[in-house]
Order: structure tokens, then C-alpha cells, then sequence
């Protein structure tokens, strides 16, 4: 495999990755996923309601199903952690953590984002149990429950207005004693009547049974420490997962994340971007954007390497009939 110069290398499986598989497949184009998780961040949310052809389904089915339309083309993908990546005489060069090296001459940075964890006890056994990173995705599942939001910004404050209609009883947690919010965003807040906001302190420990059913705090609120709720909305912002290609003098926004054309290229010849790693929907970080931008790629990859070609194909026209 080491010999081989693909058309394509796309780094991460997640729904971009995948999305430009299936596409870079039909296409023709000679390509290669690789990710270190399959799925990515998608293996979260616990019910997803909103993407076509399921009324619900869970993160894990979505990703099994991934995987199934994968094999079924038997395309190649490697699971393996990348370690590097850089450019070399018109190539790309991705070396990973099992020795492997894979070239090609193009590359599709479709590595998403990672949410930035509290580091509570409890946090990560509860993931997908109670303990959500995505309101957008998992807010609808709270009617007449109760939850609380940790967070001061405004992803934070959004979290809080889509729960508050649904649910019993919101709280917000910040560690400061002040909201990071517009001051429309405040009134609105402030209008609600099932809204706590807990200043000044920190969820040390989420805990449960088979689903979460408290925090303990770091601070007394009403005279204790802990709060019964159902579930756990993390609000504390989330960070392209870009250092690998930070070599590669890909431009980006002033948060880290990569600007692209309509075409999901970059600044950088042979470098195309997609998925939540990019700037191009803002925050709107969608599962559906995902797949549309991996296809939009992969098609936008075909035209160039067809548009290549030809030119070339002039040139040695040119030189042959001087």
C-alpha cells in the first residue's frame, strides 16, 4: 500500500470522511479513508432526530450504518492514529502511528472538532447517558425533565432556550459571576421561569445509575451540594482538531478553523477541507452539513484532477506540434 499514490487521502471517517468516500467512489477517484474513530463525534448524541430517513436513531446505529454503506463499496480505510502529514515534491505524505506511510496528491481534512470536557468524575461514563455536548442534537429528549447547562457564552445561552420550553426545570452553571452573552440573549434569559442561573461555582462529580441522576458541587447551593437532574449540557466551546496539519500553512479563521471556497479548497493546491473543521456554516456544526460538504469536496477533487489532466494533455499537444 506504501507504493501507491492515491487521487485522494481523506483524513477522518467521521460523516464528512465517509460522505467523500462514497462520493470520491463514484467519481472513480483512486482514495483512501483514514481515521483513528470511526463515526467521530457522532457516536454522542444518544437519539438523533433530525437527519433524513430515520424519525430516530441513536449515534452508534448511525455510525454502524456508516460502516455498512463503507463495506459494502469494500473501500479502504485504515483505523489508525495520524501522526503527521506533510508536503512533499507535489505529494502528501501521512505517516501514521503504526508505521505506515500513505501518499497521494490530494488530501481532504475532514478531522472535526473535539468538545472541550469538564473533566468531572463521572463525565465520560455518562457520555451518551445523560451527559450531552450537542443541545441542537439532544434537547428535544428532555420534556419535563430536568437539566442543568454548564457554560457562560453563548453556546451555553442557546442550550438554555432550546431546553427551557421543553423541560421542568433548566439550571446554568458558570464559574464566574457574570454570563459571556448579548444583552438581548440576558433578557431573554431572564424572562424565563423555569431558569436557575448557579454563579461561582463547578460541577465536580456527575453520578447515577444506568443514567445520570445528579452533580455534586464544588460550592454549597441552597445549602447543599448537590442537585438532582436528568441530564448534563456541556457548553464550554469546542477546538478544531488541527494540529497535525499546522505544517501545511493552511489558512484559517481567528478560532482555529479552516477557510474554504464553495468548493471546500483551501489556500493550499491539493488541500480541501470539510466538515466541522471548517469556517464555512459558522456554527452551525451539523451532521447533514458534514455529508454535504464531503460530496461537495470530492466532486470539487474530480473536476480538478479532470481539469489537470487536460491541461496537460494541451501540453504535450503543444510540444508535439510545434
Amino acid at each position: 500500500m506504501e507504493n501507491e499514490i492515491y487521487d485522494l487521502i481523506i483524513l477522518g471517517s467521521g460523516p464528512a470522511g465517509v460522505s467523500a468516500a462514497i462520493y470520491a467512489e463514484r467519481y472513480n477517484l483512486k482514495s483512501i479513508m483514514i481515521g483513528e474513530l470511526f463515526g467521530g463525534t457522532v457516536m454522542y448524541p444518544h437519539k438523533i432526530t433530525n437527519f433524513p430517513s430515520y424519525a430516530e436513531i441513536s449515534g452508534i446505529d448511525l455510525i454502524n450504518n456508516f460502516r455498512k454503506h463503507i463495506e459494502s463499496m469494500n473501500y479502504k480505510v485504515i483505523e489508525d492514529q495520524i501522526i503527521k502529514v506533510e508536503n512533499l515534491d507535489n505529494n502528501f505524505n501521512v505517516y501514521l502511528r503504526k508505521g505506515q506511510k500513505i501518499v497521494g496528491k490530494n488530501i481532504l481534512v475532514a478531522l472535526g472538532t473535539f468538545r472541550r470536557k469538564l473533566n468531572a468524575k463521572g463525565e465520560d461514563a455518562f457520555i451518551g447517558k445523560g451527559v450531552h455536548y450537542c443541545a441542537i442534537c439532544d434537547a428535544v429528549f428532555y420534556k419535563d425533565k430536568t437539566a442543568i447547562v454548564v457554560g457562560s457564552g453563548d453556546g451555553a445561552a442557546m442550550a438554555v432556550l432550546l431546553l427551557s420550553p421543553i423541560a421542568k426545570q433548566v439550571y446554568q452553571i458558570i464559574r464566574k459571576d457574570e454570563l459571556k452573552v448579548a444583552p438581548d440573549t440576558l433578557e431573554k434569559l431572564e424572562k424565563l421561569n423555569n431558569y436557575t442561573l448557579i454563579k461561582n461555582n463547578e460541577i465536580i462529580e456527575i453520578a447515577g445509575d444506568k443514567f445520570v441522576n445528579k452533580v455534586f458541587l464544588k460550592e454549597d447551593f441552597g445549602n447543599k451540594k448537590e442537585i438532582e437532574i436528568d441530564g448534563v449540557f456541556i457548553e464550554i466551546g469546542g477546538a478544531p482538531n488541527s494540529a497535525i496539519i499546522n505544517d501545511l500553512n493552511i489558512k484559517i479563521d481567528n478560532n482555529g478553523y479552516i477557510n474554504v471556497d464553495n468548493c471546500m479548497k483551501t489556500n493550499v493546491p491539493g488541500v480541501w477541507a470539510a466538515g466541522d473543521i471548517t469556517n464555512i456554516h459558522g456554527d452551525f456544526k451539523q451532521i447533514i452539513n458534514a455529508c454535504s460538504q464531503g460530496a461537495v469536496a470530492a466532486h470539487g477533487v474530480f473536476k480538478d484532477i479532470n481539469v489537470n489532466a487536460k491541461a496537460n494533455s494541451n501540453l504535450k499537444s503543444q510540444k508535439s506540434n510545434p
